[in-house]
């Protein structure tokens, strides 16, 4: 059996021993994807590319891509569906992915980033050097309000709360209850007009494309607001005019739309204006080599197990 490691940089060492026992490993170093994938029954990928009809159209034996991901807006599912191509991915993993930690502490993080002004603090100049230029917020009694309460809302309520910050949430599933001191409340409108912090860590569905729209977004006014989900939960042509505008307080992305093809956003948001108070972060909110290791080698494990039930 043919394995394919798209994105080997780090891969994780006891996964590679794992995949050697299913089969020839070998990594793609050199050359075009194309031709990497001619023999591949089975590949791993990461985020760097989006597989599709084009980068696939070689890959007639292709049987499984393994992607340690949750979300799915890298594959074009139609054509693995169409092809018959298996998907073995993270998504409904809950359990194992209960205790996945980094995407939580990273949006933490750039909330905290945003309201001390650390980006603007850390580059500064001696003609600049000022503390009452940098005077930022606390976490401590402010009021957060997360859009999209799951894993990741939850773990990163727990990390607010140890800061004595105030938690309220939002999520369409009206079955999840209140926990770990967080309020529901009733719409989106509701929490942005409650909450001085807006964090969205909803999961994305097709369906849910450019969920966060215009009007969401002119109710942020003088706010903060972090995205650390999937960039096309949003409308990313009217965020980057109001970006440019200087209409939030504070703003950080993890992430954009269309960040695995060419033809995307991202030089727009590089040149956006330094003295706004805005970060953007190259989709590294999962990227730590704890949660990288620990989640390609369940994908093998997952994937061992598939193998063994078809045999």
């Amino acid at each position: 059996m043919q394995i394919g490691i798209i994105e080997p940089q780090d891969f994780s060492l006891k996964a590679l021993t794992l995949l050697s026992d299913l089969g020839n490993v070998s990594k793609f170093e050199s050359g075009t994807i194309e031709d990497f994938l001619v023999d591949k029954e089975i590949i791993f990928v990461r985020l760097n590319y989006y597989l599709d009809t084009h980068l696939l159209s070689n890959a007639n034996k292709l049987k499984y891509i393994c992607t340690p991901t949750t979300g799915l807006n890298h594959l074009d599912l139609d054509y693995l569906r169409k092809n018959k191509i298996k998907v073995i991915s993270l998504k409904g993993e809950f359990d194992f992915l209960s205790d996945i930690r980094a995407t939580s502490e990273h949006t933490f993080g750039l909330i905290l980033s945003l309201l001390r002004n650390y980006k603007n603090a850390i580059s500064t100049t001696k003609e600049n050097f000022s503390r009452d230029l940098y005077k930022g917020d606390e976490i401590f009694e402010n009021s957060i309000g997360i859009i999209g309460f799951g894993r990741i809302g939850k773990l990163l309520t727990k990390y607010i709360q140890s800061f004595n910050g105030n938690c309220f949430f939002y999520d369409i599933d009206t079955t999840i209850k209140e926990i770990y001191g967080a309020k529901r409340l009733d719409s989106v409108e509701e929490l942005i007009s409650t909450c001085n912090v807006i964090t969205l860590c909803a999961s994305y569905e097709l369906t849910s494309n450019k969920f966060f729209n215009k009007a969401y977004i002119d109710l942020l006014k003088d706010k903060f607001f972090i995205n650390t989900s999937r960039g096309e939960l949003i409308n990313e042509k009217y965020l980057l005019k109001k970006i440019k505008e200087n209409f939030f307080k504070g703003i950080a992305i993890d992430v954009i739309r269309d960040e695995s093809k060419e033809n995307n956003n991202l030089d727009e948001f590089l040149n956006i204006d330094k003295s706004i108070n805005f970060i953007i972060t190259p989709h590294i909110a999962g990227a730590t080599y704890t949660s990288m290791k620990r989640t390609e080698e369940f994908i093998v494990a997952k994937l061992k197990q598939l193998l063994i039930k078809q045999i």
